[in-house]
C-alpha cells in the first residue's frame, strides 16, 4: 500500500489520463466536475469525500460524495470547476500541481457531462479543513 500514492504512480496516472482532457473542450456542452481527493490518513492511502448538507435543496442533499459541482463562467476548465469547488465546500485550497488527471466523462441523467479530476491531497492531518456548512455536513475518508 506504500506504493499507491508513489511519484512513480501519479506519472503513470498523469501519462495515461493527458488525453482525457481534450473530451471536455467540446462547445456546447454544460459539465460538472467533482474533485476526487486522493490522501493519506496517519500514513495510509485513503480517499475523502463528504456527505453533503441536509440544508441544500435538490436530489443532492445528504448525499455521501466528493466535492465538486456546476462549472462557473470563470472556470476555463473542468480542474478549475474541481478545485474551485473544493475550496467553496472544504475550505481548503488545492493547487494544480496534486492534479494527477481527468477520468473519462460520466453522464447524469440530465445529460450533463461529470468530470472526475484525481488529486493526491498528500497527508490529511496537514490540511486545515474549513467546511461550508450550508454544503457540507460531515468530511469523510474512507481507507483503500
Amino acid at each position: 500500500m506504500d506504493e499507491c500514492l508513489s511519484a512513480g504512480n501519479e506519472v503513470r496516472c498523469k501519462r495515461s489520463l493527458q488525453a482525457n482532457s481534450a473530451l471536455y473542450k467540446r462547445e456546447g456542452k454544460s459539465w460538472a466536475a467533482v474533485l476526487v481527493c486522493l490522501c493519506a490518513v496517519s500514513g495510509d492511502p485513503a480517499l475523502l469525500f463528504t456527505l453533503r448538507s441536509a440544508k441544500l435543496k435538490g436530489r443532492h442533499k445528504g448525499d455521501v460524495s466528493f466535492a465538486g459541482g456546476k462549472k462557473d463562467p470563470s472556470d476555463r476548465t473542468v480542474v478549475d470547476t474541481a478545485l474551485r469547488e473544493a475550496h467553496e465546500e472544504l475550505g481548503i485550497h488545492i493547487t494544480e500541481d496534486k492534479v494527477w488527471g481527468v477520468l473519462k466523462p460520466l453522464h447524469d441523467m440530465s445529460g450533463m457531462m461529470i468530470a472526475p479530476v484525481i488529486a493526491n491531497l498528500g497527508p490529511l492531518e496537514e490540511l486545515s479543513f474549513q467546511p461550508n456548512p450550508n454544503k457540507v455536513g460531515v468530511t469523510l475518508h474512507l481507507y483503500i
